[in-house]
């Protein structure tokens, strides 16, 4: 109950902060209380810096917020996401391309890539594709660096399981071209 408690004043303490924050938009929430730390996150908050309204080509993102294993022993969040999927958008051509954050490194938990395994990259990935359609995006394409080449089989997962087709891959290299027609 105790650590239910602080999960659930981290969130709302969270949520707030993106609310008050005029240059955040919120996508998607739930708000389940955590019954099991193994589960996929149930309390989260998917937002963005994405305005849509920009008629030149711009570099915005997607977040993930959960306090699940976010919670410091003075029930404070350690950080104000998990997840990042830093993207590019074209209006002009109608493109978005996911950007490979290479400067974070596993320990600061911070990248699209999930490092805490809770499904958090796929809640990005997922909200991404629906921003897409929603702003009439015909295209999404990204990459697998070397620096994620090392979960070469969870990112090809992850990117197959949104359809996204392999343009070019080369595994000893840990690197690989992926593209999603949205039409």
């Amino acid at each position: 109950m105790y650590q239910e408690t602080a999960l659930e004043k981290a969130y709302e303490t969270r949520l707030k902060a993106i609310e008050q924050d005029p240059s955040l938009t919120i996508l998607e929430t739930m708000d389940q209380p955590q019954t099991d730390p193994k589960d996929k996150v149930t309390q989260y908050i998917v937002y963005t810096d994405f305005t849509g309204t920009s008629k030149t080509a711009k570099t915005a993102s997607i977040y993930v917020y959960t306090p699940l294993e976010n919670i410091d022993h003075y029930h404070n969040n350690k950080v104000e996401y998990q997840n990042q999927l830093l993207f590019e958008y074209d209006p002009w051509d109608k493109k978005m391309h996911i950007s490979v954050l290479e400067t974070l490194g596993a320990a600061s938990k911070l990248a699209f890539f999930d490092y805490q395994n809770h499904g958090l990259a796929e809640l990005a990935l997922q909200t991404l594709i629906k921003l897409a359609k929603k702003h009439e995006i015909q295209a999404i394409d990204g990459m697998l660096s070397s620096f994620d080449g090392d979960d070469w089989d969870r990112v090809n997962h992850l990117f197959g399981k949104f359809d996204f087709t392999t343009l070019a891959s080369d595994k000893q290299r840990g690197i690989a071209i992926y593209k999603l027609e949205l039409h």
